[in-house]
């Protein structure tokens, strides 16, 4: 269904089919071929027509059917004969037909037709043709003098009883011969003023008829004998024509000189500003008398009720009238930019505007512009509470560093039960929409700072990653805000949890007392410069609370769960009472920590590795890897990496004694393909193998050792650090982000 807002025509759609050969079908001839009809659709009486930009095809155009038969209509006719064809800041079609338009049929003078045809080429390669009936009737009366500006052409009509005399030369078909127009300037005397045949002009591009009592001239912008003045500062097109008609042995002249704006629109602060002369002096003959003025978008009227509800102003400075939309007020248009990497909106509203005056010429004169005013893009600066985007903007990531690990909301991977993250699109009435941001402050990838006097600052940097449509344009913005709330110290110690890129943050809150009297153990061992020693602490001290930062692979650690997406690392952390011993908070923390690629020897004897077999060239697939048990496989694998997790008796696992030492040795590796399978010669496989080790002392089963990255391209022989304490947990890990 064609969806078509004609404001007052009554609108018949019908879609007709096209031949192989894609000639159009026209409804009425000998073809043979049927159209479907669409629903019939009404609205009200204005003087425009739009469909929606999804119904358009690849190409489309209007046409029109008279004696001549079927013609397109062409740029240069639309503005001879009054019609304007524009795309909208929304990618709407707006076309827009004059009362006295060429091909506009008038019954009485009020009522008046047009039937056109839309045609539109579709994606699919076929035609289709929408014949249109037009119908309107005239609201009002027509004022003596008429003046329309619209986007492509100026036209000015004229009323008047001594015009209906006239009617009789043309129906004797010599009104070339007893019409004719001059054209003048202001900086010429009159006797320079050049005289045209209807003819001539008409090569020129104006147009001169007579509908009635109403006699019309029209031309086109940047015609060959326009001028163009400032008035007030405003730029004015301007033609002085005056048509001489012959009346027996004399002459009537009658002024039909035209005056247009054509400024276009500024952003002033928060407004898009057009401004055009309170007096347009080519028009204007004696004393001024101001008869009102109004305003309207899209070609609807608006009251003063409704300009004031949208935030439209109308006013006067320094001789100039002002016309003054909000950006983003309901009528107008938001289209977004990326200007020197900024984020940037642009403003378009298709203004109509209506201003009446008499003067000692003239006892009414009626001026319309229709103009599609566009501002230039102007950066915007998101503002974190409040900002508002275009409906072309889409948000498609944030990261959240609030002193921990990022937290991360992406477009693609959302999910309706997201606890670190949520963001929500919230729509406005006028066509805009926000975002809104939710995460705990309690989360433990957010860490504040503790400044004392019972406060607390949290520091949250914000990046946001959007992108505008079609374009695909995308821009970056960042914030920073700092959030402070009061902090009430625990009367007892309690423990708190945070997650870093790498580390385990442990933070106990004491409260600003003199003395300490509680004591610290991670996984069951006291707190003591020898287990931060060993371990690679970092201790902070503040005067109401203490934190401890745990590398990821410090012993004490506990290891949960190891998959391609990372380690679950945990800690068991206690405080307790130095003088009655009694346990006054217990925390179990867990983090995830990320790795490219990882190798753990685990104190119960099993080794786990995650390796990325793409360093060779070309790349080796992992899920063609095995043990030196080749029925031992990767028990997850994703597109460049194998994880493999086994006990030290198992998979073809080797152990021999170095010294004191017990090394357990494993293999893997990737068979290749020869080719051919009878008589193999080639191959076309790379050759891979890693060698995994794992070193246990004979008659002790507690080390600390660490293992470097992997690398597909050495054998891998472990590493053992220096033993700090025959307590610390056997566990060798390798991280590789």
């Amino acid at each position: 269904m064609v969806d078509f807002t004609w404001m007052g025509w009554m609108v018949a759609v019908y879609v007709c089919e096209v031949l192989g050969n894609g000639a159009v079908v026209w409804p009425g001839r000998p073809m043979g071929v049927t159209c479907g009809v669409a629903p019939r659709l009404a609205s009200v009486c204005s003087q425009s027509i739009t469909t929606r930009s999804s119904f358009l095809g690849l190409m489309f155009r209007f046409a029109f059917e008279d004696q001549n038969g079927f013609h397109f209509l062409s740029n240069q006719e639309a503005s001879f004969c009054g019609y304007t064809v524009l795309i909208s800041g929304v990618g709407e079609v707006v076309f827009r037909a004059s009362f006295l338009g060429c091909h506009v049929h008038s019954k009485r003078g009020t009522d008046y037709h047009l039937h056109l045809w839309f045609v539109n080429l579709q994606s699919d390669g076929k035609v289709a043709a929408y014949p249109l009936q037009l119908h309107c009737s005239l609201q009002g009366q027509w004022s003596t003098r008429e003046i329309v500006c619209e986007e492509n052409y100026m036209e000015v009509s004229i009323q008047q009883s001594l015009l209906s005399g006239t009617s009789k030369t043309e129906k004797k078909g010599d009104d070339e011969a007893d019409i004719t127009v001059m054209f003048s300037t202001e900086d010429r005397p009159p006797e320079q003023a050049r005289v045209l045949s209807l003819t001539e002009a008409a090569a020129l591009g104006y147009h001169i008829s007579q509908r009635g009592s109403h006699l019309v001239f029209r031309c086109p912008y940047s015609s060959p004998l326009s001028q163009s003045v400032k008035e007030r500062g405003v730029d004015l097109e301007i033609v002085r024509a005056t048509i001489l008609y012959r009346l027996r042995s004399n002459f009537l002249a009658v002024d039909t000189t035209v005056a247009c704006a054509q400024n276009e629109a500024t952003a002033d602060g928060p407004d898009l500003l057009w401004t055009v002369p309170y007096v347009l002096s080519p028009l204007v003959h004696g004393q001024f008398r101001d008869r009102g003025m109004r305003m309207g978008v899209n070609g609807w009227t608006l009251s003063e009720p409704e300009n004031a509800e949208r935030g439209f102003k109308v006013g006067l400075q320094e001789g100039r009238v002002e016309i003054r939309i909000p950006f983003g007020a309901h009528g107008g248009h938001l289209k977004s930019g990326v200007l020197r990497g900024q984020y940037s909106q642009s403003m378009s509203v298709d203004l109509f505007f209506t201003r009446q005056w008499e003067d000692e010429r003239w006892p009414l004169t009626q001026h319309r512009s229709f103009r599609l005013l566009k501002t230039p893009f102007i950066p915007q600066v998101p503002v974190f509470t409040s900002s508002s985007f275009a409906a072309d903007v889409s948000l498609q990531k944030v990261t959240v560093d609030g002193g921990g690990d990022l937290l991360t909301w992406t477009w693609s991977h959302q999910t309706q039960h997201d606890t670190d993250l949520s963001v929500s699109r919230l729509s406005h009435s006028n066509g805009s929409h926000s975002y809104q941001l939710r995460f705990p402050l309690s989360h433990t990838k957010i860490i504040p700072e503790f400044v004392g006097g019972g406060y607390k600052v949290y520091s949250l940097s914000f990046s946001f990653t959007l992108i505008i449509s079609p374009s695909g344009e995308v821009f970056y913005h960042q914030v920073t805000i700092e959030h402070s709330i009061e902090y009430a110290a625990p009367s007892s110690p309690k423990l708190e949890g945070k997650c870093t890129d790498s580390s385990l943050l442990v933070l106990l809150h004491h409260g600003a007392q003199a003395e300490l009297q509680w004591e610290l153990f991670l996984a069951g061992r006291k707190l003591d410069w020898d287990l931060v020693e060993m371990g690679g602490f970092l201790l902070k001290a503040e005067d109401d609370y203490m934190s401890v930062e745990i590398p990821s692979y410090s012993p004490g650690m506990h290891f949960e769960e190891l998959t391609l997406q990372g380690l679950v690392s945990g800690v068991e952390v206690s405080v307790v009472d130095s003088v009655s011993l009694k346990v006054e908070d217990t925390l179990v923390h867990k983090c995830t920590f990320p790795a490219r690629e990882l190798f753990v020897c685990l104190p119960e004897g099993r080794m786990v590795a995650v390796v990325d077999t793409t360093h060779t060239i070309p790349p080796t697939h992992p899920n063609r890897t095995t043990l030196l048990d080749h029925s031992c496989v990767p028990m997850e694998t994703d597109s460049a990496r194998a994880l493999f997790s086994f006990s030290l008796d198992s998979c073809g696992t080797t152990v021999t004694t170095e010294g004191s030492f017990l090394v357990y040795e494993n293999q893997i590796s990737y068979r290749q393909e020869f080719l051919p399978v009878d008589d193999p010669l080639i191959h076309r496989d790379s050759p891979y193998r890693l060698t995994l080790q794992c070193r246990y002392p004979a008659n002790d089963t507690r080390t600390f050792a660490i293992r470097h990255p992997l690398n597909s391209s050495v054998n891998l022989t472990a590493m053992s650090a220096k033993r700090r304490h025959r307590e610390a947990a056997n566990t060798s890990v390798c991280l590789k982000p």
